[in-house]
């Protein structure tokens, strides 16, 4: 999607997203919550704390996996992940 078909669905000039994506311009709320909704985004992840943090790579490919693990098996990565905290320790 160009910059100029984004900006009239968000109903704001072209030069605003420019300026957001080339300057670092912080946008506003709303324009925030609606490119999140237009491009498809999941909210949690712009406005829970949790989710918000930078993640490395190799985090966010463990995460993935974690989600994909069959919910039999999660006791075993759950003792994984306490050995490798206290080991850590």
């Amino acid at each position: 999607m160009s910059r100029r078909v984004l900006a009239e669905q968000i109903h704001v000039d072209p030069r605003y997203l420019a300026n957001i994506e080339l300057e670092q311009t912080i946008p506003s709320l709303p324009v925030i919550i609606q490119l999140v909704k237009i491009c498809g985004l999941p909210m949690e992840r712009y406005f829970n704390p949790e989710v918000m943090r930078e993640e490395s790579k190799l985090r966010q490919r463990v995460s993935h996996k974690l989600a994909l693990c069959p919910e039999k098996y999660l006791p075993i990565v759950e003792a994984t992940i306490d050995g490798a905290i206290k080991m850590n320790e």
